[in-house]
Parts: C-alpha cells; structure tokens; sequence
C-alpha cells in the first residue's frame, strides 16, 4: 500500500507540476541520441490503473489521450528508452466514437518520439491490433505492435519447459485457451516446431465476459493436455469458464492474461508466458502487478530490438534470429546481469569522495 501511494504522488507530482521540466530534460538528453525507444502501456482495469493514478474521474479525463512518462527502460546505469502510461483500458479504445483519441494518442507518441530523439515506438497488449484493426491505422516504423514479442515469449516459455521435462516435442500436446489471431499464429509456429497442436475455442459476450464455445469438447481436448496456453484476456476468465477443473492436474499453464491467474487456488502449475529477459535490461521504476525487477514484458520486444539490432524485422523469422542474437530469453530461465562499466573513472572518485552520494545511488539501484 506504501509503495501503491508513493508512486500515485510520485506519478501526479511529474504528470502536473514538473510535467514540461521534464520535457525539457527529456528533449536535452535526447539531444545527445541517448533514448534509442519508447514503449506505451495502458491498464487492463481500474486496479492496474490505481498502480499509478489516482481514481479520480477528472483527473483520469485530463491524462486520457496524454501519454505521461512513468519511467525509464534501463541498461545497466544507461537509460536507453522511456516508457509512458495513458490511463484509457483497451475495451474503451476499441469503440469506434473513440478514433479521436487514438489518433490524439498516436499524434503525441510521434512528438515524443521527435522530442526525444528515439528511433522505436513500442504498443503494449492490444493496442496495436486495436489501432490498426479497429481504426484502420497501419503498424508502420516507428510504431511496432505486440505480436513478435508475444509468440517469441511463448515459444521460449514452451521450449524450455519441454527441455526440462526431457521429452521430445512429439511427444508433448499443447493446447491454446482463446487468442484469436495471436493464437492461430502461435499454432502454426509452435506446429511447426513439432508439438502436438489443438485450440479451445471461446466466444466473447457483449459485457465483455467469456465462454467456451462447447465445453464438453473443450473438456476431451483438455483432459490428457502437457501444456496449456492460457491467451484469454484476464486470469478471472480462466477461472470463470472453470478450466481448471477441465485440465489435468499435472499439465503446466503458461499464462498470458492480465491481470495474471491467482495461482494459489488451482492444482496446476502456473509460469508466466508474457516475460522475458536480457542481461542488464529493466524498467525503472519497476512495472507494478507482480513484475520482477529484470523482468520485462514480452509486448515491449519488437521495440528494443528494432532499436538495438540492424537487422531487418519484416517477418517472426528474422525477428527471432535478432532477438538470440541480442541474447532475448524467457524470463522462466535465470539470465545474469551483464557486468557493466557503470560510472567510469569519474564517477567512482566522486562516489568515494562522497558516501551519502554512494549510499543514494545503491538505494536507487535497489528500487
């Protein structure tokens, strides 16, 4: 609750009264080609919007359609990119009345992105299928939408579990919970890759909940299932469709949802599929809701690695091969922190000279 507060005040203080110094500071640093990406993130729900925001409805009116900065994407002491927050869920983007907003949202992003000097826009979640299918508005660079982190995620989520089972693909079965177009892809590539492949087919109803299309074949496909990739939008759908009691106890689940699946009221085993890491890459501050400090979301790879690699990204082929090369893994692996050149000659003079400098830089790098 402490930490929920500090960050509301903390959030408000930068997104009103220090809004355009920082700006300013941003367009200085910029300057010296320092932020190679930016990477927008929106609430699942009003709890993931409380990690930041206050609930107040003026106030979430005034930040709606205004990406805020909310931290800095990191490697080792570098900062190489901003990510931002706009309080709008992804249920109040879809409406078509809300075109205007999207087009307002991707209008700043460019400012931003002209104002910083970055070369890479990345979209969380939904957002960039919403922009693109639902408005009309093309994922061209610099924008890159979700879909490459996403399956590379799952991908290595699935074959590292395989590997620790030591079973060979053809012997594991692996069926995929909703996802839509995201789910078709993700068979095909997972197919491909030699697994035994089915989907469970779900409906959306217009409050927005979800149901099995046919329980009763969901529950033959689910019975003596290995891997079960959870793709619906949030764990509570998971739980409402009773899915659990249809999955054998010893299957693993790798989620995808947010918010994720309570573990701790289900038999199965349960990894996040949405998290994946490199050494010395993470978010400050840390991403609220469960995140570990190096964990970074799988939605915010096609960005990083566009900025950081100069190979070409036109198809999940030559996205994979750029993300192993800049050493991308899952996160259900440990990934060491490469060791870095942090401050330099300089700056460990200053920091020896100075101790209440050193122990304000160890707190900072511990948050």
């Amino acid at each position: 609750m402490m930490n929920k507060c500090l960050r509301q005040l903390i959030f408000l203080v930068c997104a009103f009264f220090l809004r355009w110094p920082i700006w300013l500071l941003i367009w200085i640093a910029g300057r010296s080609g320092m932020f190679k990406t930016l990477f927008l993130l929106y609430p699942t729900d009003s709890s993931e919007c409380l990690d930041f925001c206050p609930d107040i409805q003026w106030l979430r009116n005034f930040l709606s359609g205004r990406p805020t900065p909310a931290g800095l994407i990191m490697d080792g002491w570098r900062p190489i990119g901003i990510y931002l927050v706009i309080p709008n869920q992804a249920l109040e983007l879809m409406r078509r009345k809300e075109r205007a907003t999207v087009e307002c949202i991707l209008r700043r992003m460019l400012w931003i992105q002209k104002l910083s000097g970055a070369g890479a826009i990345g979209l969380a979640g939904q957002l960039g299928s919403i922009f693109e299918k639902r408005h009309g508005i093309p994922m061209e660079p610099p924008f890159y939408s979700s879909t490459f982190g996403n399956i590379f995620s799952i991908q290595k989520a699935v074959n590292h579990l395989v590997v620790h089972a030591k079973k060979p693909p053809w012997q594991v079965s692996v069926a995929i919970l909703g996802g839509g177009e995201l789910g078709e892809q993700l068979e095909q590539y997972l197919r491909g890759d030699g697994y035994r492949m089915s989907m469970v087919d779900v409906r959306y109803t217009r409050a927005g909940d979800v149901k099995l299309t046919n329980a009763m074949a969901a529950g033959v496909q689910l019975k003596e299932v290995d891997l079960v990739i959870n793709l619906l939008p949030r764990g509570k759908d998971f739980i409402d469709c009773n899915l659990h009691q249809l999955i054998s106890e010893t299957a693993t689940i790798i989620d995808f949802s947010r918010p994720q699946i309570c573990a701790a009221t289900i038999a199965q085993n349960v990894v996040m599929g949405n998290r994946v890491r490199r050494g010395g890459l993470h978010f400050f501050m840390t991403l609220p809701g469960g995140w570990q400090r190096h964990d970074l979301p799988a939605c915010s790879m096609p960005s990083l690695v566009a900025s950081l690699s100069p190979l070409p990204l036109r198809n999940i082929e030559e996205f994979r091969l750029a993300a192993s090369q800049l050493q991308f893994c899952t996160a259900l692996s440990h990934v060491p922190a490469r060791p870095q050149a942090i401050l330099g000659e300089k700056s460990r003079a200053l920091t020896s000279s100075f101790p209440l400098f050193s122990r304000f830089m160890l707190y900072m790098r511990s948050r």
